[in-house]
């Protein structure tokens, strides 16, 4: 008799695999959250900060992975073989 049908640790999390790109903004935002109870000087401008930073954190994923499907899309196929 089994108790679990899912064993976290064991095995990925199912329906997960296809989404999964849309649980990174929710982590930034967890992370920026954090970050940011720590590092803030005033309160009182503790969420404008905490948005700001997800916003810069999925610019900058945006812009490796722009740049990274350039490199691997139009320079690597012109690179000789062998």
């Amino acid at each position: 008799m089994t108790a679990f049908a899912w064993v976290p640790f064991m095995q990925p999390l199912p329906g997960v695999q296809a989404n999964w790109l849309w649980l990174l903004p929710v982590l930034i935002f967890g992370i920026a959250m954090m970050y940011k109870a720590v590092r803030v000087v005033d309160l009182a401008n503790y969420w404008r900060e905490v948005g700001s930073m997800t916003i810069q954190i999925l610019l900058a994923f945006l812009g490796l992975a722009t740049g990274v499907f350039i490199i691997v899309q139009w320079i690597v196929p012109l690179l000789p073989a062998g």
